[in-house]
């Protein structure tokens, strides 16, 4: 996209909307005819209440618009403005590009701009993974022991075919760019089928294993992965679980944490939740991650792995510590050998400071001085009391 002062045929006129201008009844009062719509939003109703986007999309595309910009950060969400018809140039730009481009229009009498076509980047330049707005977010609501999501796929605008239904039907397509879960978990399934090709007599626990203490966090220049919102940020185990995925790692993680049938009933036949009477407490799956909803002085953790790599290993213990939390594993390493391929390690936590806090979050890793680093995330909020509120 380029802004220009001097206009010519390749240049449209821009019209500019602040914040409560950007309104479909408003902008339907005007000419717009041929003409771009730059909707900014930056005052705080742009949270409370957001700006009819798709609405105003559709009143530009039918009073002959040539494209809508909008202020948002990044929500993955560009799907929201499709219209039938004619495609429309729909361009959702960062605050401040889109302050920028409103000191331009209150710079200039008449501002004209050019939105050239989309141009595809690929290499090592490109910032990349980023964890969608739409994606499902940690802690999870009911085991809150259990540490959610577990890792993460590409899921946006993936090519794929498409069911003929809805707007899909009316287009007349029979391939689209789909977002959402529905596009991640095909990528994982994918990878699953391959490794089980690898390791026919691996559990899915080991597989989920493989996938996750392999998982990626940083790109390729370790820049930690980002996670798109109404605020970006740097990504969390909240986020993303263990990370991006990555399948050639997978192949070969040195350690897997299993899981037998008999554990998975026995965790899922200890009522936990709303309104349970049982004091049953649920057993500690050994799932490859850790986390504490509620660490007041100290708890230990205990986890079992299985070398599936060189018979003849020696790990040593990696820790990366919550802000808040004092951790030690005992032992802080393992020997493995023909004889010896499983065992068991104890991870303590303490609780560093008094304070009812929010969760911090860290990771534990075995590494084997050679090409196997086994990660964990780990999740962990200090509490003074369960039943504490810490709201003003």
């Amino acid at each position: 996209m380029y802004v220009a002062d001097k206009g010519g045929d390749e240049f449209s006129q821009l019209l500019y909307y602040f914040n409560d201008r950007c309104d479909p009844d408003y902008i339907n009062s005007t000419d717009i005819h041929g003409k771009v719509v730059f909707c900014y939003t930056p005052g705080p109703g742009s949270v409370s209440a957001p700006p009819k986007y798709a609405d105003i999309a559709a009143t530009v595309r039918r009073n002959g618009g040539k494209g809508f910009i909008f202020s948002q950060n990044n929500l993955d969400s560009l799907d929201l403005y499709a219209i039938k018809g004619p495609a429309l140039p729909c361009v959702p730009l960062d605050f401040k590009t889109s302050y920028q481009i409103a000191v331009y229009c209150n710079r200039i009498g008449i501002p004209k701009i050019k939105i050239s076509t989309t141009r595809t980047t690929s290499g090592s330049e490109v910032v990349a993974p980023r964890i969608a707005a739409f994606s499902s977010r940690g802690p999870s609501p009911i085991y809150h022991g259990v540490l959610k999501p577990d890792i993460a796929a590409p899921g946006v605008y993936i090519l794929a075919a498409a069911a003929q239904t809805g707007a899909y039907k009316s287009l007349g397509v029979s391939y689209v760019f789909d977002s959402g879960t529905s596009m991640a978990c095909p990528h994982i399934s994918g990878i699953v089928a391959l490794l089980k090709s690898v390791h026919p007599d691996w559990s899915p626990a080991a597989l989920k294993s493989a996938l996750m203490t392999t998982a990626h966090t940083m790109d390729s220049h370790g820049v930690p992965i980002e996670a798109n919102g109404n605020r970006a940020k740097i990504a969390d185990p909240f986020d993303y679980g263990a990370g991006s995925v990555n399948p050639t790692k997978a192949a070969d993680p040195g350690l897997i944490y299993d899981i037998s049938a008999s554990d998975y009933l026995e965790f899922f036949n200890c009522p936990q939740g709303f309104g349970s009477n049982n004091n049953c407490t649920p057993p500690d799956l050994n799932l490859p991650s850790i986390a504490i909803p509620g660490l007041k002085t100290s708890v230990t953790v205990v986890r079992t792995v299985t070398n599936v790599g060189q018979p003849n290993a020696v790990y040593k213990a990696f820790l990366e510590p919550p802000p808040g939390v004092k951790m030690a594993v005992e032992p802080a390493v393992l020997v493995f050998s023909n004889a010896k391929r499983v065992q068991s390690f104890k991870v303590i936590f303490r609780a560093t400071r008094r304070i009812q806090g929010s969760y911090t979050f860290g990771s534990l890793a075995w590494h084997d001085g050679g090409a196997h680093l086994v990660r964990i995330p780990i999740a962990v909020r200090v509490v003074i009391e369960e039943l504490y509120s810490d709201a003003s």
